[in-house]
């Protein structure tokens, strides 16, 4: 009977214990459980926010950049405008979105942009065309880049080219009239191979002047033209321009016919076709009516020149002045020689150094200041030349100059806006850098949050039930160890089989080994709560220790000791403070950012026989304000970078690793929305210390 009541007994305890292990076991599958469903719910996040970002910054990109932007299918249906090109449209943008270029454009254009668009869908090749359009009053060039989207759609980015083929053709213009003053002035000109000696290119002039064609010159050595006599001073003629100086002698030539004249020769370095040359003037001195008639023919072509064009005497006297000059100047043609040149040129260098250069160098060009009879003062892109005589003496100055009024003024306007813009691109980036950081650092917050809120609860149950079960496990062993008293075959055969003795030495470590785990549960999950200060956004009174022993906390896996790399000690020295107002979760942004920098920096590098080491030391500096130092042992940084620390950006580490905002937005919670400084002290081989000072009371700063 008594055998009977113990088999019962045991039986009941043994149920009793099947039950225990299947609710420890229930429990902890339904903790592994909330696990995995916070791990997919911080993936699903995380997943969501860096879609979110990337959207965000490709439209704030589409939305700023001014050019033409279309994306059209392989109908030539607009499906997509860029909203900043709308100045640049041919129609309004509501006016072409969803249709075809046959309905908007004309169509010999429609036709052209089509088959640019299928050409492009067919080889998957961009191609680049060019083409106007009329918007307003005029004829708007544009150079557009076509390019695959996808299947069916192409990116059609164009862009306004006025301004370019303008200067195209006014450069064309300009080659068009040197090449017509080339062509048609009256003295001779060649370009002469410093090599060879032969004529590489010569004007019409020159081949007159010598009875050969260009193509003839071509072929021919230097001795077919030039006189036995003039040998001489041709071998000097080439060594000077090979030396790079300027040429002047008068010499002899052959005509084709076999007949000699006189000429003039003036020479000088000439780059053509990417080699040194020599450029030859020649003038045929014994036909002084033709030069005077091809005289008459320049002073007309500077008579209808709308630049300022003078010349003066060796002194300075005014004995030219065409008639732009005259009309600018304000100076009537019957008093053009009756003025000294500076009282038109009032720069104040003209004395000192333009005139000084032109009589040395023999000629001078930049931009000076100009003074018409009305008195207005203007400024001028100048050429001042001095012409000399046989002797080297100056003969009487010519001068070129262009009013440049207009074009100052838009340069200045085009440096503004180039400024303006730079200015507002760089806050625009660091606005969204920091509202991308803030948003990430708000996600985060609310997630950890969450997931405290979460393992809190299943972590408290498992650790409020541990408490009963030791209790009933110290019953349940005091029972065994009464029945053990009695002796009884049976039982000690069963406690030999399970080692009793083993199970009562072994449980209660076993329950206190839960304890201690679930008890760092509970500061763990305490710390992210701590940390994330959800219910702590505002301006509130906080222990500044709990911030930073949360933020120590997280950041603990990067503390322990790695594979070649010691473990990073912790120092901390805190003194006795009062509660701060501050925006603590902000605050502990600022704790975060700096202690992982400390760990970057120690993980670099730290010097020789040293323990990678981080201090943080609280102080209170008066009654008003407290003092944070978080100082590392690491190898420290230059000037050069300490002075760019705080900069939105800038950044040390390699690509990928940091955004360069973080310190840049420390600075900014810190000094903005605290009053607070942040300082940064640090010497090469002498680690790093960050200052944070904030006042402990933060009077009429809660609308920061």
């Amino acid at each position: 009977m008594y055998n009977k009541s113990l088999e019962e007994e045991i039986l009941f305890l043994r149920q009793e214990n099947a039950i225990l292990k299947q609710k420890i076991a229930k429990s902890t599958s339904e903790f592994q459980a909330e696990i995995a469903k916070l791990e997919q719910k911080l993936q699903a996040s995380q997943l969501q926010l860096e879609s979110n970002t990337s959207q965000a910054e490709l439209l704030a990109m589409f939305n700023a950049i001014e050019d033409v932007i279309l994306v059209v299918d392989a109908e030539g249906r607009y499906l997509k405008i860029a909203p900043s090109c709308a100045p640049s449209l041919y129609k309004p943008s509501a006016a072409i979105l969803g249709k075809t270029g046959h309905e908007v454009l004309p169509p010999d254009l429609a036709d052209s942009f089509l088959d640019c668009i299928q050409q492009v869908l067919k080889t998957k090749k961009t191609v680049k065309i060019e083409y106007s359009l009329p918007l307003g009053n005029q004829e708007v060039w544009f150079e557009a880049s076509v390019a695959v989207m996808n299947e069916n759609t192409v990116v059609w980015a164009a862009r306004d080219i006025n301004d370019r083929k303008a200067t195209e053709a006014a450069l064309r213009q300009q080659e068009a009239q040197y090449r017509s003053i080339f062509e048609t002035v009256n003295d001779g000109i060649s370009v002469v191979d410093l090599d060879t000696g032969k004529i590489v290119a010569a004007n019409p002039a020159f081949c007159q002047m010598h009875g050969y064609t260009q193509e003839e010159f071509s072929y021919l050595n230097p001795t077919a033209f030039v006189h036995p006599n003039s040998f001489s001073q041709f071998g000097e003629f080439i060594n000077t321009i090979k030396m790079g100086g300027e040429f002047h002698t008068q010499s002899v030539d052959i005509h084709k016919d076999g007949t000699y004249f006189d000429i003039e020769v003036t020479g000088k370095l000439f780059d053509y076709n990417g080699k040194p040359h020599a450029l030859s003037v020649v003038r045929n001195i014994s036909e002084r009516k033709q030069a005077e008639k091809e005289q008459r023919r320049l002073l007309a072509i500077l008579e209808a020149t709308t630049d300022i064009v003078g010349m003066a005497d060796a002194d300075g006297n005014s004995c030219y002045l065409n008639q732009a000059g005259q009309k600018i100047l304000n100076i009537p043609a019957s008093e053009t020689n009756k003025f000294h040149i500076s009282e038109v040129s009032i720069s104040d260098n003209f004395q000192t150094e333009i005139m000084p250069t032109v009589i040395k160098e023999g000629i001078w060009s930049g931009e000076s200041i100009f003074c018409s009879r009305t008195g207005e003062a203007f400024p001028v892109s100048q050429v001042i030349i001095a012409h000399r005589n046989e002797q080297g003496e100056i003969e009487f100055f010519s001068t070129i100059a262009r009013d440049i009024r207009d074009r100052q003024q838009i340069e200045v306007q085009l440096r503004q806006q180039a400024e303006d813009l730079a200015q507002t691109l760089e806050e625009l980036q660091r606005t969204q850098a920091q509202m991308i950081q803030a948003e990430k650092m708000s996600s985060l917050g609310e997630l950890v949050a969450g997931v405290a809120h979460e393992i809190n609860n299943p972590v408290n149950f498992i650790h409020g039930n541990l408490s009963h079960l030791e209790e009933h496990t110290q019953d349940l062993l005091r029972v065994i160890n009464l029945y053990r008293s009695n002796n009884l075959p049976e039982f000690e055969m069963l406690c030999e089989e399970i080692d009793l003795e083993y199970i009562q030495e072994d449980l209660p470590k076993i329950l206190r080994s839960m304890k201690v785990g679930t008890q760092r549960i509970r500061q763990i999950v305490l710390s992210l709560r701590t940390f994330s200060r959800m219910d702590e956004a505002e301006f509130k009174a906080v222990d500044i220790h709990e911030g930073i022993d949360s933020t120590l906390m997280i950041l603990q896996h990067r503390l322990k000791e790695k594979p070649q790399f010691p473990e990073i000690q912790v120092i901390k020295e805190y003194t006795s403070l009062p509660l701060v107002e501050c925006y603590a979760g902000q605050l502990n942004q600022v704790f975060m950012n700096i202690l992982a920098n400390a760990i970057d920096a120690l993980e670099v590098g730290i010097g020789k026989d040293k323990l990678p080491t981080i201090t943080i030391t609280t102080s209170v500096i008066d009654v008003n304000w407290i003092k944070i130092a978080i100082a590392d042992n690491g190898m420290g940084m230059p000037e050069q970078v300490k002075q760019r620390i705080f900069n939105p950006f800038f950044t040390t580490k390699p690509i990928g690793k940091g955004t360069g905002m973080g310190l840049s937005i420390s600075y900014q919670i810190i000094t903005e929305k605290h009053a607070g400084k942040l300082e940064c002290h640090s010497k090469p081989g002498q680690g790093t210390e960050f200052v944070i000072k904030i006042p402990i009371q933060q009077v009429g700063l809660q609308i920061s």
